[in-house]
């Protein structure tokens, strides 16, 4: 798969987001990242931003943008998915969450050329939410690949803005 194909993934997957669902909330903008330094080595990041339109209060269709460097490795992945809030929240509240994703990912190896493949993306979460649109997010994502690269387990914490 090409930088176009993703392009192209990313402008549907925007399209619809934006377009005119039914909620009684509107948006949701997150921001998650992690970062590993081992003393006398290479470092790991992780860093993922989405944003959502909500169709019901419990659930948000999401597109996100994934980027990814670790020992020597490099990936960027641009997904379509779902969130599930087990219950609305509110000021003080602690709200767990689920998600699904597939995204078109191109990733390379130090030394080697660009490849594609598809990232299946589940997650598991907890949103505290500090004010009534405003939540401090902690999650597990398990990410899977159509390719030779090992699966991957990520403990992230961020924020989300609902507007």
């Amino acid at each position: 798969m090409s930088i176009t194909k993703l392009i192209v993934l990313l402008i549907v997957s925007l399209g619809l987001t934006t377009s005119a669902f039914a909620a009684g909330k509107s948006r949701e903008f997150s921001i998650d990242a992690n970062y590993i330094s081992v003393q006398g080595q290479a470092s790991a990041s992780f860093l993922n931003v989405s944003i959502g339109q909500f169709v019901n209060p419990q659930i948000v269709v999401v597109t996100a943008l994934t980027t990814q460097q670790n020992f020597g490795y490099t990936g960027t992945s641009v997904g379509l998915g779902g969130k599930y809030y087990f219950f609305d929240g509110f000021r003080g509240d602690l709200v767990p969450f689920a998600g699904l994703a597939l995204a078109l990912r191109q990733s390379a190896v130090a030394g080697d050329s660009n490849h594609a493949s598809t990232q299946y993306d589940v997650n598991l979460g907890l949103a505290y939410f500090m004010v009534d649109n405003t939540t401090l997010d902690a999650k597990v994502r398990f990410l899977n690949f159509n390719d030779s690269s090992p699966s991957v387990s990520v403990l992230s914490v961020g924020f989300s803005q609902r507007f």
